[in-house]
């Protein structure tokens, strides 16, 4: 009995079958981060000198939230 082409290479697809949900979570997490960063590089693009304004907008976008007074509960002297 001759065996077809699809039942010859159905061991071949059962050995890459545990590989595509990995695949698909490389995949979402590469979009993820280029969506992430498309709008530094639209600037980048666009505004001369947009390097620089990149970066500095990536910057203070990520900067912490620090309270002036930290570490001084009580401002009695205000």
């Amino acid at each position: 009995m001759m065996m077809s082409a699809i039942e010859s290479l159905s061991p071949v697809n059962a050995r890459r079958a545990p590989v595509a949900p990995k695949l698909r979570a490389y995949t979402a997490a590469v979009v993820a981060k280029l969506r992430a960063v498309a709008p530094y590089a639209l600037i980048e693009l666009v505004l001369p000198g947009g390097s620089v304004m990149a970066v500095l907008l990536w910057l203070y976008q990520r900067q912490r939230k620090v309270p002036v007074f930290a570490g001084q509960e009580n401002l009695s002297f205000l």
